[in-house]
């Protein structure tokens, strides 16, 4: 087992976890802690379990049939795999950002406004307004839509529909958002203003984030795991992780040996 660095308080705790699509393994094994506050990467070769890790921790591999998950992960102590979890509320309270950006096919205010009204966040119209207007604004987004609400949310540029991305995840009040590598479809100026976002997003939500970029992982993160062959290799503290790993296979990939 991976020895945990000290860390704040815990958000989701993942003891012994396993994925198996049919009889392939793709994550053996895997024990991580993430904590609140911070941001935790997630790094390692193409193929190595990351993101099928990342799909665990809401249960987006739920929506694979040959998928199986073995092991424990609890959200704030509550085992998010027992038969009478509500995976719906779930997914609200542990956000999604996907690599490519994903808006409904509908205006930039029905994006957001979309969940909050289907999980009964919004009274009337005014909530309803209050809640799009704090997530667009949040997400840094506000002052380039706001005259444009009615417009398809298609038609922003791909960071801005990241953007709109992250804040119609934030308008469902979640606890934990997951990043799967939210800027690899995006140009350098895009993805410097999303890595801003990340880090001012940090002290509301645990975040953890997917990325190919270990540049990107050392920019953003506290805490990040390296992952091989479905297992995590190293855990720690970013700047140790980067500077002075203890395992000679996160050396090799952090030097570029492989990978």
């Amino acid at each position: 087992m991976v020895t945990e660095p000290t860390s704040p308080t815990v958000k989701i705790r993942a003891r012994d976890v396993s994925v198996y699509y049919g009889d392939k393994q793709a994550i053996d094994n895997v024990s991580i802690d993430v904590p609140i506050e911070l941001v935790t990467a997630f790094i390692g070769p193409s193929g190595c379990g990351k993101s099928t890790f990342l799909r665990a921790l809401n249960r987006m591999n739920d929506t694979i049939p040959s998928a199986r998950v073995e092991g424990m992960i609890e959200l704030d102590g509550e085992d998010i795999y027992r038969s009478k979890m509500d995976v719906v509320q779930l997914r609200a309270r542990v956000g999604m950002v996907f690599q490519k950006p994903n808006p409904f096919p509908k205006s930039i205010y029905e994006n957001i406004a979309y969940g909050p009204r289907i999980h009964g966040l919004a009274e009337n119209k005014a909530d309803l307004d209050a809640v799009v207007e704090k997530s667009l604004r949040r997400a840094g987004l506000w002052d380039e839509v706001k005259d444009r609400l009615a417009d398809s949310g298609t038609a922003l540029s791909g960071g801005q529909q990241q953007r709109l991305c992250i804040a119609r995840a934030i308008a469902v009040q979640p606890e934990v958002i997951l990043m799967d590598e939210p800027c690899s479809a995006l140009d350098p100026i895009a993805t410097a203003r999303i890595e801003e976002l990340i880090d001012e997003l940090r002290t509301r939500y645990a975040i953890v984030i997917v990325t190919h970029s270990m540049q990107q992982a050392a920019r953003v993160s506290q805490r990040t795991a390296f992952f091989h062959l479905g297992k995590i290799v190293e855990y720690g503290e970013t700047p140790q992780i980067f500077t002075n790993p203890r395992e000679e296979r996160t050396k090799d990939y952090i030097t570029g040996r492989y990978g």
